[in-house]
């Protein structure tokens, strides 16, 4: 099960507000996982999918694993 969001320090190109913004939809998912079952084919596939959420026109790449959900880099789009 997926317990938490890190989102890094260092990924600050965003502006603060588009960062919170994208925090609230982050726990959104992270909520939503909880539902499927550890043994869903789901799983596999998100473990080798480049995820992406877009938020007021800034891309918030990220992975999950074990559990937590990982940004590892924000560009504007």
């Amino acid at each position: 099960m997926i317990r938490r969001v890190v989102m890094p320090a260092n990924l600050t190109d965003a502006p603060e507000a588009v960062r919170a913004d994208a925090r609230l939809r982050f726990e959104e998912i992270v909520d939503g996982l909880q539902g499927i079952p550890p043994d869903s084919p789901f799983w596999t596939s998100v473990a080798i999918s480049r995820l992406c959420l877009i938020v007021h026109g800034w891309c918030f790449y990220y992975v999950i694993d074990e559990q937590t959900l990982r940004v590892t880099s924000i560009r504007e789009k």
